[in-house]
């Protein structure tokens, strides 16, 4: 008998691979596999209710793993209302925001921001920029930020600084972030958890 190298079990068997067949007997049985939640038989009685039960049938074996996730669609962009003249000075001095393979990149005199103090005094006083992160759903409310779920007054905060629906606004602080990139990610049903990091660029002086 020969043995197929495209199966195996490696050291510790942890981890089997199957690079060729796997066959399962008659009476054999496979536990332990995903499964989708349970999907109420469809009660609805006109197209737009059949196509929101159908929506409901996919994020459910999106979330399972029973069928590849929606990807991600996140642009970036400043804010273009400011609350103060000192925030106006900040995002004045922004030359760009931009986002590739999920790192965002702010391009900002750093040494020339003026630092003030948060809206909330928790926050503290920091060289703050303001960024708006479109996540390409309809709604932010059906998104997790760092694992905590959005809520109607993250949209209204960001609707405050020119945000559209779909927009989280996030403030950076600056004089933190160009020497220590910020993490953080991103969650909605149907979608993929994703980690996008923020980095600070100096502008390139001309010689």
């Amino acid at each position: 008998m020969s043995y197929n190298t495209k199966n195996y079990t490696e050291q510790g068997g942890e981890k089997t691979v199957i690079g060729g067949t796997l066959e399962i007997k008659e009476g054999a049985s496979v536990t332990g596999l995903p499964s989708a939640p349970n999907q109420a038989a469809s009660t609805a009685t006109n197209v737009a209710g059949l196509k929101d039960d159908l929506n409901a049938l996919l994020l459910k074996l999106k979330d399972t793993g029973l069928m590849k996730p929606d990807t991600w669609n996140v642009s970036v962009a400043n804010v273009t209302t400011a609350l103060s003249e000192d925030m106006t000075a900040n995002q004045d001095k922004v030359e760009s925001i931009t986002i590739e393979d999920n790192v965002i990149t702010v391009t900002v005199p750093v040494d020339g921001l003026i630092a003030y103090e948060s809206s909330t005094p928790a926050q503290g006083t920091h060289k703050w920029v303001a960024i708006l992160i479109t996540t390409g759903l309809p709604a932010i409310t059906a998104v997790k930020y760092n694992g905590s779920q959005l809520t109607s007054a993250d949209a209204d905060e960001a609707a405050a600084v020119g945000g559209q629906a779909g927009d989280i606004v996030m403030w950076l602080k600056c004089d933190e972030i160009v020497n220590q990139p910020k993490s953080f990610t991103l969650w909605s049903s149907g979608y993929p958890e994703a980690t996008f990091t923020v980095v600070i660029a100096e502008p390139e002086t001309e010689e």
